[in-house]
């Protein structure tokens, strides 16, 4: 009898002893969870715009660290500001967690003067458009190649085959006048934006001259309203003259109604409906 209730004694004490573990470990552990999830987890804030140096000293942001993968060329962002981020904005991280950064590049992009000599204005100016390079200017020179590119410069300097440059510059082509320096129609330019109407005033071997944007200068909603010369369909205008234009915002004007006054000829109004063409 002795033997049999010291044994249960035993076995009950270390019972006791198993089940305290249990719940002592138990109880850390759960402890120790809730200690690191407990005001650990943030929201990563949206870092897109800054720089990093901004954030970096930047006290709120000091529970980050940051990590630049990657530059990207992008001409409507300051450059070395951040344009991408992983964990996105908004997704809640550990503190300590390392944001991974995308930065506009700071260099500029640069790209290859292509071979332009001898090629037509309308084969030049598609494969400097292939290329990001714009054309600011024609100019004529005395040559019987009539509208052949006989010369490129940029900044007034000739620029040559292979020669690099920003990508988004622009440069002039030289043309040659042909046997004689021939009249120019105007093209109808009411109711286009800028890109649309120097497109297609170098088609047709002119220039953009001053320009006056009247209701502020964004050239997503401002468009021409008026020209000088005006629209003109006899040959009135010498290669390479400059065409004012003065621009209102699309907002606030009714084109549809000033176009309905102007009344082109079909040719012209045909043309006027393909130039969402020529806006990219």
């Amino acid at each position: 009898m002795p033997n049999i209730f010291t044994n249960k004694k035993l076995y009950l004490n270390l019972l006791t002893i198993i089940t305290l573990g249990l719940l002592l470990l138990g109880g850390t552990i759960y402890s120790l969870s809730s200690f690191t999830r407990h005001g650990e987890e943030i929201e990563v804030p949206d870092f897109t715009g800054f720089y990093l140096n901004e954030v970096k000293e930047d006290v709120q942001y000091s529970e980050y660290k940051f990590t630049i993968t990657d530059s990207i060329f992008d001409n409507n962002a300051e450059k070395g500001s951040i344009i991408a981020q992983i964990p996105a904005a908004g997704e809640m991280v550990k503190k300590g967690r390392n944001i991974y950064l995308t930065v506009v590049a700071i260099n500029p992009e640069m790209v290859t003067m292509p071979a332009l000599l001898d090629l037509s204005l309308r084969s030049a100016q598609s494969k400097l458009e292939t290329y990001g390079i714009e054309i600011l200017k024609l100019s004529y020179v005395p040559n019987i190649a009539k509208d052949a590119v006989v010369e490129v410069k940029f900044n007034d300097e000739e620029i040559y085959a292979g020669d690099r440059l920003e990508k988004g510059s622009g440069v002039e082509l030289v043309l040659g006048l042909g046997s004689q320096r021939e009249l120019i129609k105007i093209p109808l330019l009411i109711g286009m934006t800028h890109n649309a109407a120097e497109r297609e005033l170098h088609l047709a071997s002119l220039n953009i001259g001053e320009e006056h944007f009247e209701e502020g200068d964004d050239i997503n909603t401002a468009r021409i309203y008026r020209q000088t010369p005006n629209y003109s369909d006899k040959p009135i205008v010498k290669q390479g003259q400059k065409i004012s234009l003065y621009y209102k915002s699309d907002e606030n004007f009714d084109f549809d109604k000033l176009l309905e006054t102007i009344k082109p000829s079909n040719h012209i109004t045909d043309s006027l409906i393909n130039h969402d063409n020529y806006e990219e």
